[in-house]
């Protein structure tokens, strides 16, 4: 699917000078040291759809560092590129990112909610993509905290997930999460290959080695060892791990969107979703 050199590699940007070391902490001359990550050419779009917070950024670092090919974004999100990620500024078809990150929020969630002619006519549904599916309900709250504190990271009081503003927000982000996937199930005229948060977090060597044989990219052992030893990446959001802000019936609400999913997964042939422990 994507262009490379004879010797197996991709092509690099030969007027990109966007270059970050992913490892550059590690003592110099140690194995890791010298990898560099920058702007490709001639690579073929490939959207990474998920919901907000379902570990994109987290899996964008993962890529990026296997490939030492910089990921890209619809959304020129100035915070990520000054943290690192040098190819979130880049035109999302350019050629020069091998993936470019989407939430579907082409206009407001309502809106995408409520205009099915919009949704399907969308130009996004001819790329081919990866589909990245967390468990909505550990979804829902990495979104209200991104959206309270402004910030990738930050973490918030939990007197905030017992306001009416976090229940009014949790029916139409639940919405959004299912249509989301199925859209992209159901409507992509191109391929789709779908990760799941859990295994990622469980296995993502693994689970990167799966992504990179449908994308066609080589794998670079070398830096796949030295990604084993780094796999945390800046951008890891900490606490609350364990907090249940959902009432008896908005959990009714996750199990039914999640079963339906999983069934249009299934009916696809896909593999269905983890068990989520807190839902199901």
């Amino acid at each position: 699917m994507h262009a490379r050199s004879v010797d197996g590699q991709f092509r690099l940007d030969p007027k990109g000078k966007k270059v970050l070391k992913p490892w550059k902490d590690d003592p110099p001359g140690s194995p890791c040291f010298h990898y560099q990550n920058r702007l490709g050419t001639g690579v073929v779009p490939v959207r990474l759809v998920s919901f907000p917070c379902s570990g994109n950024t987290w899996f964008r670092y993962l890529v990026e560092s296997a490939t030492g090919i910089f990921t890209g974004s619809v959304y020129n999100d100035k915070h990520l590129y000054e943290g690192g990620y040098r190819g979130e500024l880049e035109v999302p078809d350019n050629g020069k990112t091998l993936l470019q990150k989407t939430h579907a929020f082409t206009y407001t969630i309502k809106q995408y909610l409520s205009d099915f002619k919009k949704r399907y006519s969308n130009n996004e549904l001819f790329h081919p993509a990866l589909l990245l599916i967390r468990n909505p309900a550990r979804a829902i709250i990495s979104f209200y905290k991104f959206t309270v504190s402004e910030s990738h990271t930050g973490q918030i009081d939990e007197k905030h997930f017992h306001s009416e503003e976090f229940h009014r927000l949790f029916n139409i982000w639940l919405a959004h999460w299912e249509s989301l996937v199925l859209d992209r199930l159901l409507g992509s005229r191109a391929p789709v290959y779908v990760v799941y948060y859990e295994e990622l977090v469980a296995s993502p060597l693994h689970t990167l080695r799966q992504v990179f044989t449908f994308l066609g990219t080589p794998v670079n052992e070398g830096r796949m060892r030295c990604l084993e030893n780094h796999l945390e990446g800046k951008f890891k959001r900490r606490g609350n791990k364990h907090i249940d802000p959902y009432t008896p019936e908005e959990k009714n609400y996750i199990n039914v969107a999640t079963h339906k999913v999983n069934h249009t997964l299934q009916m696809l042939g896909y593999p269905p979703l983890p068990t989520y422990p807190d839902v199901m």
